[in-house]
Order: structure tokens, then sequence, then C-alpha cells
């Protein structure tokens, strides 16, 4: 088991793509594998978090609540009549959780997906009776809305979001924007919006109703998708098998926005910042059209194992004529993202008249292959590591002190807070990890001598979470180093 000391971070990808769906998104229903990893998660949270969970009618009510804010948490979209068919969850939630029995929830989804559709669907529909807005009128927009009761009529959320939308152009307006642009703007943002609608998953859902369960535990217990999963792996080992090319939404298309430096497709000099991805392919077989796809999906057809072609159907970033496409093929390779890795540097500080080098270490992370260290692999790749290579290097350099900046660190891998420390302290134990039986299991340097004993300053700040808060708070315990900054976040669960 893998414990982690991490601040979770949710992050989502704003694609803008044209509106080819029909009018109505069709129905999204649970697939076998969700309905039986919620009876797993439910299991999983009853006998293995360290909370006493008491899955009741209690338990059944904040869940409930806690999807209707998901989904809704502003009142902006659902009327009270969509609501009450599913009122039942609010005894029964937990029991349907533990029989797998998902079609409510996501019939509800589906409830608040229709009407978001038709909502935008009014916003376009008023672009093009044309703006009228007189802005001197005496007017008040109710921003939050979380506490609101739910509407009646659909009258009352038009009124809503009548002045959301003179809200929306008296924005615009003062940044001195003239009518035209005004509504071109926000015509662009909601066909944006109405597109991403319709490109929801199955999946997506699934995450949602998830979250709403989990968080009715604890901030920090939560459901990973397979995709955000594979993510999570990725960002633990610094590495992955691709191409090497960051990508992003640019309208209906998938542009490249950078090349990883001596990645694959760097290497093989085949695409350039901004070309656009109109089809993907594999070694074989046809060529899949990309134009209107989500990105993770194009991200998922790009990803394959390392030494495998994948074939890119290309517009060049200069070229004016959308059929001016060529073939490229990129045969995949690891990937590292040094980018993200710890990295050192030497400043010189003046006093006095006088330089004083100072190392400075950046730790974004607490990162290591776990796959790797497991297998038995002596090269693998952690925080401990490269921060040691660094120390080394400073070393060298004669620096006169070091500082470690864990600023904004949100923590993650344990077991390398835990061996950083070692670097740093001659001996001694570090944090102890109580499970739900009451087990304390006690972490610690058990190897004696440190890599470096000159002077130490940590850096953190209120984002400096879980695993920076471990290492910065043994540093301070030890009186190895002097901690600098404002107050971490305040995380002590792995």
């Amino acid at each position: 088991m893998s414990l982690f000391a991490t601040l979770s971070r949710s992050v989502a990808l704003a694609v803008m793509l044209v509106v080819t769906s029909p009018a109505v998104m069709a129905q999204i229903a649970p697939t076998d594998e969700q309905r039986q990893a919620a009876v797993e998660i439910a299991d999983a949270l009853r006998y293995g978090h360290y909370a006493n969970i008491t899955f009741d009618e209690q338990w059944s009510q904040e869940a409930f609540q806690r999807y209707l804010d998901i989904l809704d948490g502003q009142r902006a979209y659902l009327l009270n009549r969509d609501i009450e068919p599913y009122r039942h969850y609010e005894n029964d939630m937990a029991e349907a959780l533990f029989n797998g029995d998902l079609d409510d929830a996501y019939a509800l989804y589906n409830q608040l997906s229709e009407r978001n559709i038709a909502r935008v669907e009014w916003l376009l529909a008023r672009l093009d009776e044309g703006l009228s807005f007189s802005f001197d009128s005496d007017e008040r927009l109710e921003v939050d809305r979380e506490n609101a009761p739910w509407a009646t009529r659909e009258s009352e959320l038009d009124e809503l979001w009548r002045k959301r939308l003179k809200n929306d152009a008296l924005t615009l307006a003062l940044t001195d924007q003239d009518d035209e642009q005004i509504v071109d703007n926000l015509r662009q943002r909601y066909e944006g919006q109405l597109s991403r609608l319709r490109q929801t998953e199955s999946e997506d859902v699934f995450g949602l109703i998830m979250a709403a369960v989990t968080s009715t535990i604890d901030p920090h217990t939560g459901y990973l998708s397979p995709r955000q999963s594979e993510s999570f792996d990725i960002q633990m080992s610094l590495s992955l098998e691709g191409i090497g090319a960051l990508l992003q939404a640019d309208g209906e298309y998938v542009k490249v926005a950078s090349l990883v430096p001596g990645g694959p497709a760097d290497r093989a000099d085949v695409l350039e910042p901004a070309d656009r991805i109109i089809a993907v392919g594999q070694e074989e077989g046809e060529m899949v059209n990309v134009v209107g796809m989500r990105l993770d999906n194009v991200v998922d057809l790009i990803r394959g194992p390392k030494g495998s072609v994948v074939r890119l159907d290309i517009v060049p970033a200069q070229a004016v004529d959308m059929t001016r496409s060529h073939i490229v093929e990129i045969t995949r390779d690891t990937v590292s993202l040094e980018d993200q890795a710890a990295h050192g540097e030497v400043i010189n500080v003046e006093r006095d008249g006088e330089p004083h080098p100072i190392g400075v270490i950046n730790i974004p992370t607490f990162y290591v292959d776990f796959d790797a260290w497991q297998a038995g692999e002596e090269e693998y790749r952690s925080t401990t590591r490269d921060v040691a290579r660094e120390v080394e290097r400073l070393k060298e350099q004669g620096v006169e002190g070091i500082v470690l900046d864990l600023r904004n660190n949100g923590g993650g891998a344990l077991q390398e807070a835990n061996s950083l420390i070692g670097l740093f302290i001659d001996r001694g134990p570090t944090v102890q990890v109580r499970d739900a039986q009451g087990r304390i299991q006690l972490y610690g340097d058990t190897s004696a001598g440190t890599l470096y004993d000159g002077p130490l300053t940590v850096l953190v700040n209120r984002l400096s979470a879980s695993a920076s808060e471990i290492f910065a708070g043994a540093i301070q315990d030890y009186g190895r180093g002097l901690v600098v900054g404002s107050s971490t976040f305040g995380k002590g669960t792995v």
C-alpha cells in the first residue's frame, strides 16, 4: 500500500468547440463497471477509512444535499419540481450506493443537463434578438445563491438569467468593447459552454456522484477516475509514454502549445507550437477525425506504449487554409517531465559589499516512481535522489547555505518526505501514522550521518501542505534549520 501526504487539486480544462450536437443531449447512463465500483468504494469507506462512518439516513441526507450542491449550487438551473422525484435519496442514498443502484442519480444529472442546455440556448436566443440594455436603472443581481430557495417557476429563472446576461454585457462594456464585440464575445462564450455540456461522458457523472459521497467523509478523501489515476501516476513518476507535446484546445481544434525539450516530437522535428491536429491514427488503420473532440480524448489517442508509432494529420501554424494538412509519424518514447522535478540554482546575496553564494533548491512536489521502486530498479526517480544530486552540485560550487523552497508544494509520497529529512539530520523519528485500528507506525531516519550539515532554511507558504509540513516540522523540531514564510495549509492525513 502507498501512503500519500498530499493536498489534492482538481484541474478543469476549458475546451471551446463548435456546436454540432442535437438540441438535447442523449441520456447518460451508468455502466456495469461503475455500478460495481460504487459498491467497492462504499465498502472501502465503511471498512477501510480512519473515521468511524455510519451510513444511515443522516449520512444519506448530507450526501444528497452535497450532490445537489455539486450539480446546481447556485440554484440557477433546476426547479423545485425537478428535484422532488429524487427526494427519496434523502433516506436511502446509502442503500442505493451499497447496491450499486445509480440510475436515479444519473437521471437527476440528465435533468440538470437538459435544463442547462436549454438555458444556454435561451441566452443565445437573446443575443439573436439583439441586446438593448440600459445600464442606468436601479437593479441588483444576487451573486451568491447558495442558500436561495429552489425556484418554482421558469419565469423566476428567466429573470435571474436576464440580469446575469446584462451583467456579462456590462462587464465587457467596461473594457471599452462596442456592442458588436460584446455580442461576439458572449456568443463565443455561450457556444463554448454548450459544446462542453454536450461532450459529457458517463465517467464524468460518476465522478460527480463519488465526489458527493467522499466529501461527506472529510476534505481529503476523494475518488480518482481511471484517467485521473493515470495522471496521478504521471505526476508521481514525472514520466509518461507518449510524444512529449503539451496540447491545448483552440476553438474546435486541438493545437500544440509546446514541446518537451528532448522528447520524441522535439527529436523528430515534425511538430511546432501552434500546429493544429485534425486527425490521429495508430501505426496501422484509419485516421480518426479529432475536430470537435474533447481534449482529453485526443490525448488518449496520442499517448501509447514506448516504441509504437502514432500518425498525426496536422495543419501547420502558419497555414491560412485548413485544407493544407499533412501527415507526420512520431515514435512514442518515455518522456521525462523535468520542469516538475526538484532543481537548484546559486544566488549571490550581497552583504557589506561582499557576495555570498546561496544555493536554492525548488521542490514542487514529493514524487517517486513507485513502479520502478517496487520492481527493484536501482535508478528509479524520486524527490530525495534528485535533491541529493542538487545538494552535491551546490556543495561543489561552494555555497554558504542552502534554501529549500517548499512554497506551493502540496505534498506527495510520505516515504519521500521521510527520506528527504534523512539528508539533513543524523538519525531519529520524523512522523507517526495511526490507522483506524489505533495501530501506530513510526517513520524515521535510521542511517547515521548527513549529506549536508551546513546552514539550512526552509521556505513555506499557505499552500505548503501535508508532506511539506511533515518535512518542515521535522527540520524545526530538530533545530536543524530555520523555517521561513507564512502559516502552512494544515493537513495531517495520509
